[in-house]
């Protein structure tokens, strides 16, 4: 009996040992299953605070870039290039003439020729238009580059001009300088050099130009014969030129050499004598304006 007893006993031990242990290992695998849970929602709450965070940043830097870029599109303010000053400047003679004659000057009785051909040079044979056009085209060229507005009253040879409508280009720009540019003639080989010719102080048609046209005259000759190089003929006074007499703005006209002199026809025949010839006539223009100074 009382070994019966004991048998018992000890089997319950044994069944209580064995259910504690499987209630230990069944909370240890619950314990588990709750933290891989709280492990994984840690998990989940950690990616949606970073996707909640990532648009922003990318929106961020997108604005960013968006705003460089615009900096970079932005195209840089040009430079001022205008010193407020016009020139006009007048290629002498045409291919075509009309054969017209006009006054002199304004309500003169006295009539001239509306235009001319001019002369030619004795060696390489160009006339007279073609080397004004081209000596002009390049001065145009180097005014606009000193900050000049320029306007020409011709651009072809072929499209006659007569004197007074080449003063009206000038006149209705209310030009501060009215450039004629010639070259000489001669029945002498041996005339040489340049002038510059004006109205006189008696000029019957525009006599309160005088003092600023004769100044013009005076910076051109100066400065272009100090370019050039040149015999400087100085300044000649007329009132014999109808486009200057049709003026009303201060003018002069440049004779930049003699076309029949072999040895001045053949310089103002190469790139590098008009050359000088340009930087001397817009050297006096800024002298006589006083840009630069």
């Amino acid at each position: 009996m009382t070994k019966k007893i004991l048998i018992f006993c000890l089997g319950m031990m044994f069944l209580l040992t064995s259910c504690t242990k499987a209630s230990s290992d069944e909370k240890n695998t619950v314990d588990a299953h709750k933290a891989e849970q709280q492990e994984e929602q840690q998990k989940e709450e950690k990616e949606q605070e970073a996707e909640e965070i990532q648009p922003d940043i990318k929106e961020e830097m997108q604005t960013e870039g968006e705003e460089t870029e615009t900096v970079q599109e932005q195209p840089e303010e040009p430079a001022q290039t205008t010193n407020g000053k016009v020139v006009v400047i007048d290629p002498g003679h045409s291919s075509v003439i009309t054969g017209e004659t006009e006054p002199i000057g304004p309500g003169a009785s006295e009539r001239k020729p509306a235009d001319a051909i001019g002369t030619s040079g004795t060696i390489t044979g160009i006339p007279e238009y073609e080397l004004t056009l081209a000596v002009s085209q390049k001065l145009k060229d180097e005014l606009e580059s000193r900050g000049y507005t320029v306007a020409m009253t011709r651009e072809s040879s072929d499209v006659p001009v007569s004197c007074v409508q080449r003063a009206e280009v000038a006149n209705q720009l209310q030009a501060d300088v009215f450039l004629r540019i010639h070259a000489n003639g001669s029945e002498s080989a041996q005339a040489e050099g340049a002038m510059t010719i004006c109205t006189t102080i008696n000029n019957p048609y525009a006599p309160q130009l005088y003092t600023q046209s004769r100044e013009l005259s005076d910076c051109i000759i100066q400065e272009f014969c100090t370019a050039t190089g040149c015999e400087n003929d100085g300044v000649w006074e007329t009132d014999t030129m109808s486009g200057s007499n049709w003026s009303q703005v201060p003018v002069t006209i440049v004779e930049m050499g003699y076309m029949t002199n072999p040895q001045e026809d053949e310089l103002m025949a190469t790139e590098e004598y008009r050359n000088k010839m340009v930087q001397g006539i817009a050297n006096g223009v800024d002298l006589y304006l006083g840009i630069g100074k």
